[in-house]
């Protein structure tokens, strides 16, 4: 695997790991998400976060698809696209989970 510096690769890594140190820090008590606490009730906890781990791998396929698929011309664009909305997924997920972590402590 070829890490280059405009590749999608270390962004869907770090989203990945975030999602998980979520789901680890996560305190059921103090979940402002309305979405994720009606899902922990009627699902529970573990289904859910199966769930949330594997959309986000859903996504790291669509993006292969999407790279696949694509004409290289086309894929500078929809590669930019998506390496967007990774870092702002992992921005979002940072925040999240520096949160999650003080509340813990």
């Amino acid at each position: 695997m070829e890490w280059k510096s405009a590749s999608l690769v270390p962004w869907f890594l770090v989203l990945l790991s975030l999602n998980i140190l979520d789901i680890s820090f996560t305190n059921p008590s103090s979940e402002a998400n309305p979405f994720t606490r009606f899902s922990w009730t009627e699902i529970g906890i573990l289904p859910s976060a199966f769930i949330k781990v594997g959309l986000v791998l859903f996504l790291g396929i669509l993006c292969i698809i999407a790279k696949k698929l694509a004409d290289p011309t086309d894929w500078n664009l929809a590669g930019r696209l998506l390496r967007g909305m990774l870092i702002v997924l992992v921005a979002f997920y940072s925040f999240i989970v520096a949160w999650n972590i003080a509340l813990w402590l």
